[in-house]
């Protein structure tokens, strides 16, 4: 097997994706067109491996880790990104754990969380929920989409019937269920994808919907052409994490999956 030879630029950007980014190995051998193995091999002759994952082994947090981990995430509501660095340890890593132990944020308090940098009281909640309702009697509110009903498929959130149509179908084929998204940030501002299978972000969409996504359509609300969501999107997939397009067809039954160009 013919040994891989790294150029100086792609392991300087290996080792800021490895200690910066917080990227896992695989994440940055998918990058650049290789296994997560070679890319191991590097980081652990350089010195830059984390010890606690280059032999393998399953993780066992001490008590303090844990600790400190609940601590940042719930009380002082660190991001996943930012525990990483203080626990040196990456980020896929802090994302299970969180989402293991049921800690994990919903997208609207996670956003919200970003935006105001503290938990909203029940009292302040309360308020903007009458504001919204407000507006909304005064017909001054513009509406740049339509509205999503909430449905519950098997302990999963689905927002619209799309989303729940998706999920039902991986049910009935007996197929793994993806977890809740989570928000990252972009250069065009925050992306929340549907879901989380473990590897993909995946972007629930309808014929109507993508066509609207890629630029094909213009948006029923606005009645303008907007790429900033797919803009989001390709960011999303080029930089952080893979995403996949999923068209549903409900008449026919069937999931279509679109390349990201």
């Amino acid at each position: 097997m013919k040994k891989i030879v790294f150029t100086d630029e792609q392991i300087k950007n290996i080792e800021n994706d490895y200690l910066n980014n917080h990227f896992s190995c695989e994440t940055i051998g998918k990058k650049i067109g290789y296994s997560k193995r070679p890319i191991i091999e590097l980081l652990k002759k350089r010195g830059k491996l984390k010890k606690r994952l280059s032999n393998g082994k399953k993780i066992e947090l001490t008590e303090t880790q844990k600790d400190t981990i609940k601590k940042m995430y719930l009380n002082e509501c660190k991001t996943s990104h930012e525990i990483s660095k203080v626990t040196n340890l990456s980020r896929p890593f802090i994302d299970k754990y969180l989402t293991s132990c049921g800690y994990r944020r919903s997208v609207g308090e996670s956003i919200s969380l970003r935006q105001k940098g503290k938990k909203r009281s029940e009292e302040v909640k309360k308020i903007l929920k009458t504001a919204q309702q407000n507006l909304s009697k005064s017909g001054k509110r513009k509406q740049y989409g339509g509205v999503c009903k909430i449905f519950n498929v098997n302990g999963i959130k689905c927002q619209g019937t799309y989303e729940k149509y998706y999920i039902e179908m991986l049910i009935n084929e007996n197929k793994k269920i993806p977890l809740e998204s989570f928000p990252v940030m972009t250069p065009y501002g925050v992306y929340n994808a549907d879901f989380y299978d473990g590897k993909n972000l995946i972007e629930i969409k309808s014929d109507y919907t993508y066509d609207v996504l890629v630029g094909h359509k213009k948006s029923r609300w606005t009645n303008k052409f907007d790429l900033t969501q797919y803009k989001k999107i390709k960011w999303v997939n080029d930089n952080f994490n893979l995403v996949k397009i999923i068209i549903v067809d409900k008449k026919n039954n069937k999931l279509i999956k679109k390349e990201i160009l």
